[in-house]
């Protein structure tokens, strides 16, 4: 039996509970594997938008992190694209609604997950009392899409500058960010943005209880005990997201210290990996504090066994803002620290050699238009094989100069334009994301790797 511990108030005992997931599933468990970025995918985690990216008004765009608001039937026709894609390579495609409902199926998770809800988000006892009684399927919908003020007569008032009592996670479907499989276990983030704070907590309970994951408490690596604390005291720790970690092989890991990933974090998750995973060596990129890259993904993916898309300003030997790298020696008794002038030059020292492609090619104002719309979020699926949005034109472009076949999504699911896993053919497939990449993320954002193939 596995026994819940996740402490809600700073006073009071936490909720203990005994729960069922010993029961056996109809599926096999999942061991989770990730030592690079472009090992052949076999089981990947996405979150197809839902009604939570629907109900976003104009008035809450800037709090939600969005420039626009999305409409999400297109956005959802684009993201089943995408997962078939996936499908077509992995040999598992899971959903986080999915999982989050399975999870929820246990009675004291979900005791527990109301808990949680309830100081989180300070809920009154008007609220608590219609949620307490939830099914698994219900309550997973309020811990996504929200709340709204109307609903079941929770306020007498409405506001409709703010409409929501628990505000939905419209930035969910970016799965990438609250979580990022290390090895064999799970880095739990924090994150950033007030909107986004809820996502690693409903991660944590799927790796934690889900009868398929399970993850122990030992392959949760730096947030996992020091995000509790923050929820409880309602403290503000320093972020660390997904998309600025990138896992360039077993012993080395890239991280972006950016917007949204603060060089604290770092230092603190540093510690902690030299005990609990075989990375040796971190490469902390000093990236701008702007929202234009938000996260290292937006302007550096690695996308072969040596090649990797780029943003060319910040990578390329002779770019105008080529960005410095602190490395972090993790092999001795304490952390040591080394300046690099560059990532392209400092993964060539941990034996790693990449040539850039430029995002954008050779045009220095299409660089920046199409690293807006994440041209240089490209997702591996297998060495060689990557999948990006087919607005980015002269990314496509560049790539086919680079020996890449480029291809669109219909043409592989259809089977026309079938991809050949030997090692020898290269693909682009281009993705139909009009409306996805409004919200400021490629396909990269949208994944969460469980297991890769090791190189």
């Amino acid at each position: 039996m596995t026994e819940i511990h996740i402490p809600l108030s700073g006073e009071s005992e936490p909720h203990m509970a005994t729960t069922s997931l010993d029961a056996p599933h109809l599926a096999q468990s999942i061991e989770l594997a990730v030592r690079s970025e472009i090992g052949r995918l076999r089981k990947v985690m996405v979150h197809r938008p839902g009604l939570e990216m629907d109900r976003m008004i104009p008035s809450m765009m800037g709090q939600m992190l969005f420039d626009d608001i999305l409409w999400g039937e297109g956005a959802r026709i684009e993201h089943d694209k995408f997962r078939a894609l996936l499908a077509n390579i992995a040999d598992e495609v899971l959903d986080l609604e999915d999982m989050l409902v399975e999870t929820l199926q246990d009675p004291a998770v979900r005791t527990s997950l109301v808990d949680t809800l309830t100081f989180t988000e300070r809920l009154s006892d008007e609220v608590l009392e219609q949620i307490v009684s939830l099914g698994a399927a219900e309550l997973a919908h309020v811990a996504i899409r929200g709340i709204e003020n109307h609903q079941r007569n929770y306020m007498r008032h409405a506001d409709p500058w703010n409409p929501y009592i628990i505000w939905p996670l419209a930035n969910l479907f970016f799965i990438r960010d609250p979580l990022v499989v290390v090895g064999n276990g799970a880095l739990l983030c924090s994150m950033a943005h007030a909107a986004r704070k809820r996502e690693p907590l409903l991660l944590k309970y799927c790796y934690a209880f889900h009868p398929r994951l399970r993850v122990e408490k030992k392959n949760f690596f730096y947030f996992d005990d020091l995000a509790m604390e923050a929820l409880r005291k309602r403290i503000h720790i320093p972020g660390l997201e997904g998309g600025d970690i990138l896992v360039a092989s077993d012993k080395v890991l890239v991280i972006g210290a950016s917007e949204r990933t603060s060089e604290v974090a770092v230092d603190l998750l540093a510690e902690t990996l030299r005990s609990a995973t075989t990375i040796e060596t971190v490469l902390l990129v000093l990236m701008p504090k702007a929202r234009t890259m938000m996260h290292l993904d937006t302007i550096f993916t690695m996308i072969n066994h040596h090649e990797a898309l780029v943003f060319p300003p910040m990578f390329v030997p002779d770019g105008y803002h080529v960005l410095p790298v602190v490395k972090k020696d993790l092999t001795g008794r304490h952390v040591q620290t080394e300046f690099k002038a560059s990532l392209l030059e400092a993964l060539h020292d941990e034996g790693i050699e990449l040539s850039p492609i430029c995002c954008g090619g050779s045009d220095v104002i299409a660089q920046q238009r199409e690293q807006w719309t994440d041209g240089a979020n490209a997702f591996a699926l297998a060495p060689g094989v990557i999948t990006l949005y087919e607005r980015n034109v002269r990314t496509a472009e560049e790539l086919s100069h680079h020996g890449y076949d480029v291809v669109n999504t219909d043409d592989v699911l259809s089977g026309k334009a079938p991809l050949e896993l030997d090692g020898k053919h290269k693909y682009a497939v281009l993705l139909p994301g009009t409306e996805l990449s409004r919200a400021r993320g490629g396909p990269r954002c949208m994944t969460m790797p469980l297991v890769r193939d090791q190189l």
